[in-house]
């Protein structure tokens, strides 16, 4: 059984290039970036800026194990990326950072790769999907799906971002 701050991936796990993905595209990849793009859709992601307050944590219930709320923070023309919650699933992968910077994180590759993601949804203002392969030390193959999802505040600026994080393994024959 794995404890707080316990890791399912070593420090050493390889990720391959990442790659952001056209998320209409990609529809039916993962039940769970739908139901959350859907509920994103829902609440007027399309038509209007959608906020924390809109969402309700009762609506993700059966995800939030997946989830990660990220504040964003702006000052003298730098930013940060502080996590707010991280849902057990994911601290399970990447240990546990709730009230830390991302880039606190040990796996500089995957706080490159967060950063990136996340400055894409700030500056567009849009969802943003990205698609990782990983290789543990064991050889095993994974691989990260995470979608992006700005919430704005009353100015429509990106405040927060929740991210969603589908991690699996291909079955082998």
């Amino acid at each position: 059984m794995l404890g707080r701050g316990d890791k399912l991936l070593p420090d050493d796990t390889v990720f391959g290039d990442f790659q952001i993905v056209n998320y209409d595209d990609t529809a039916g990849r993962t039940a769970m970036t739908d139901f959350f793009l859907d509920l994103w859709r829902e609440k007027g992601g399309e038509t209007k800026k959608v906020q924390r307050a809109d969402i309700s944590p009762l609506e993700m219930k059966k995800y939030l194990e997946h989830v990660v709320l990220m504040d964003v923070h702006r000052e003298k023309g730098n930013w940060s990326l502080i996590v707010r919650l991280i849902g057990g699933h994911v601290s399970s992968f990447y240990g546990e950072i709730t009230g830390k910077d991302i880039r606190e994180m040990t796996n500089s590759k995957a706080v490159e790769r967060i950063y990136y993601a996340s400055r894409r949804a700030v500056e567009r203002k849009e969802p943003v999907m990205t698609v990782s392969p990983a290789f543990s030390p064991e050889k095993l193959y994974m691989e990260a799906v995470a979608l992006y999802l700005p919430l704005f505040n009353d100015q429509e600026e990106v405040v927060k971002i929740m991210v969603v994080v589908h991690v699996s393994s291909p079955t082998v024959p």
